[in-house]
């Protein structure tokens, strides 16, 4: 596998959720963006792999289609090898990222006991 073709998006965002509209906004943003496959890498950053530009094509439009008109949203990507030379300052790695890796598919099974 190329860690250099390979690559991360990461998507960070700020939502607003004083009013119980920018709550529902929030939260069905939330969902939208787990159900494209991003993580959280920390509390409104997530993280999704994939392969390729044509994948990271995709993704993005998918992106424009469920964004909320009110916050800040930030997308980008960066290589799978820089993505690994992540310095953590304070604090260690995430458990998903732990299990993770560098897989582009993980599911992830809320019904095991």
């Amino acid at each position: 596998m190329n860690l250099y073709r390979q690559m991360r998006i990461i998507l960070i965002y700020d939502i607003p959720t004083n009013e119980k509209i920018e709550q529902k906004i929030y939260n069905k943003f939330h969902n939208d963006i787990k159900k494209l496959g991003f993580y959280m890498l920390q509390y409104s950053v997530y993280v999704k792999i994939v392969q390729n530009d044509s994948n990271f094509n995709q993704i993005h439009n998918k992106l424009k289609n469920i964004i909320p008109d009110i916050g800040n949203i930030i997308l980008f990507k960066i290589t799978e090898k820089q993505f690994s030379e992540l310095i953590y300052l304070r604090g260690e790695k995430n458990k998903y990222e732990t299990i993770v890796g560098n897989n582009e598919l993980v599911v992830f099974r809320s019904d095991v006991n």
